[in-house]
């Protein structure tokens, strides 16, 4: 019996979250239909803004101003992402690597035979050795503070650790 109030109370709420996506979804439907290049930072430029806003209106700075700054900081992603883009990649997001044209270090072609062109020995090497590369960096200084922010930020920064600094240099070594 109480199911058609709430749904009718939640209703503007999930019509307002629907419009605000709408707006991210129409930005997917530029980058991908319009212009062809598979690119999602309207996604995360869509979170950015978000940030700039709520940050700016915590300042206290007029709301539909820090709008504004979010629109521009949106815009600013955009447009490292296509300089990006543009000088990397040569106006194109999809480059191709063909095994018969180019001297590649993995190829599928050569997955299932058994000889020396198998790159699947390659790959356990090279995985082995990122591994034993992490597990000694995260032993090390350096890296017991990039473990130590994330368990707990606030005690990191209690020790003494720069955890801003290490945020940014987690997502360094996570991309």
């Amino acid at each position: 019996m109480n199911f058609f109030p709430s749904l009718l109370n939640a209703l503007p709420g999930a019509l307002a979250q629907g419009l605000i996506w709408g707006l991210m979804a129409i930005g997917v439907y530029i980058t991908f239909r319009i212009l062809d290049v598979a690119d999602l930072t309207v996604d995360g430029s869509l979170a950015t803004g978000g940030a700039v806003a709520v940050m700016l209106i915590r300042a206290g700075l007029n709301a539909w101003a820090a709008l504004l700054c979010a629109f521009l900081a949106g815009m600013l992603a955009g447009f490292v992402t296509g300089l990006f883009h543009t000088r990397i990649m040569g106006s194109m997001a999809i480059q191709a690597v063909g095994v018969d044209k180019y001297d590649l270090l993995v190829s599928q072609r050569y997955v299932r035979s058994v000889s020396l062109d198998n790159p699947l020995p390659l790959l356990v090497v090279f995985t082995v050795v990122l591994i034993a590369v992490l597990y000694w960096f995260f032993g090390t200084e350096k890296g017991c503070s990039l473990r130590a922010t994330g368990a707990n930020p606030n005690m990191a920064r209690a020790q003494g650790i720069n955890t801003n600094a290490n945020v940014v240099l987690g997502l360094m070594v996570s991309n």
